[in-house]
């Protein structure tokens, strides 16, 4: 785990490994979309133009997601808000927002639309592969406690570079061992770790009612509870010492940000098949949205940050289920229509007529 990559002297500022991540997504799904618009006679340009808008309206769609979704992280916090280098940008927001913003942009510029959602649907792919290495360096999109060999653990405390006026530097717990030191209300499970007493500030129900001292509470209420755990920053300097030697480990949790790219880069590789092979405008991009919707509902299942919502599924389950089948629904209307790419053939000058 590595929330920042590295601090650029002289002007300290530092590179957070997740918004490096995300240049990184951008820039190589970049050239990969150029690619494929040249390999079918369209200007690669168009490219570079979609992507910078695509860019800003999936960038704030993220965000908005997000924090919509977690809003009881932010309703007092809100100049948190802005802070997306610290994580927290929602791909299935995302790609509504920037998928609107390149329909607008491609259509003000009477470009052609199925041609570019086919074009772009492998480079999604491959830049999410690179997303979700930053959620795995930042320790964001974290799993549910497993038993298996290729389970992980995340250090319980996290040194972090606070930007804006202040500056400066603070420290929290990282993300996946602050969720196991809590009760899981929607699931029913947790808290998975147990600290020393000293640890703990107070108790804690699923009302949000807090109270210091058990003795308050009434007997038949108590299992209602959990012991909560005080602020990081608030811990003499021996306990923080005693949480960074690992002496209070975390049980270990699916990989989730590792099987989400290399599940996103196996879609790449089948998008890419298709886009070799295509026949009808758009059918590499139902592919996309099928076969994502399914793989997300099930790695989905895996995570233990996402609150369930909807028949006790997350808001990014009720929408890979959408994704499915509209992407079932655009692939019969697609499949009826003629052939394309006649032009860019002849453009490409293939001789197996196939770009």
């Amino acid at each position: 785990m590595r929330p920042e990559v590295f601090t650029i002297p002289g002007i300290n500022l530092t590179v957070q490994s997740y918004g490096l991540m995300l240049v990184l997504a951008f820039i190589f799904g970049g050239m990969l979309a150029s690619r494929n618009a040249k390999r079918v006679g369209e200007n690669p340009d168009n490219i570079a133009n979609l992507i910078i808008y695509a860019m800003l309206g999936g960038v704030i769609g993220a965000r908005i997601f997000h924090v919509v979704h977690f809003w009881s992280d932010y309703q007092d916090n809100f100049f948190d808000v802005i802070k997306i280098w610290r994580g927290g940008l929602e791909f299935v927001g995302g790609f509504i927002t920037a998928s609107i913003t390149m329909l607008i942009y491609a259509r003000i510029k009477k470009m052609p639309i199925r041609v570019y959602m086919d074009i772009l649907a492998p480079a999604l792919m491959l830049g999410l592969a690179f997303g979700r290495i930053g959620c795995f360096m930042n320790g964001c999109c974290y799993g549910k406690v497993c038993d298996h060999s290729w389970g992980i653990t995340f250090p319980a405390v996290n040194d972090i570079t606070e930007m804006g006026v202040n500056g400066g530097k603070t420290i929290r717990y990282s993300l996946p061992y602050s969720h196991q030191l809590h009760r899981d209300f929607d699931r029913d499970s947790g808290p998975e770790i147990e600290l020393p007493l000293e640890y703990y500030g107070g108790y804690l129900n699923d009302q949000g009612e807090f109270v210091v001292s058990k003795e308050v509470i009434p007997k038949e209420k108590r299992e209602d509870y959990y012991k909560y755990p005080r602020p990081i920053t608030e811990l003499p300097e021996n306990l923080v010492a005693d949480l960074r030697s690992d002496k209070y480990p975390m049980k270990k949790i699916h990989p989730t940000q590792i099987y989400s790219s290399l599940n996103a880069l196996l879609i790449c590789g089948v998008l890419l098949f298709s886009f070799s092979r295509r026949k009808n405008k758009g059918i590499t991009f139902t592919y996309l949205l099928i076969l994502y919707g399914i793989s997300r509902f099930i790695i989905e299942g895996l995570r233990a940050d996402s609150p369930l919502e909807f028949d006790k599924l997350t808001i990014s389950q009720n929408l890979s289920i959408f994704s499915i089948v509209l992407g079932v629904v655009l692939m019969l209307i697609f499949i009826n229509k003629p052939k394309l790419y006649e032009k860019q053939e002849i453009k490409t000058g293939d001789e197996n007529g196939q770009g």
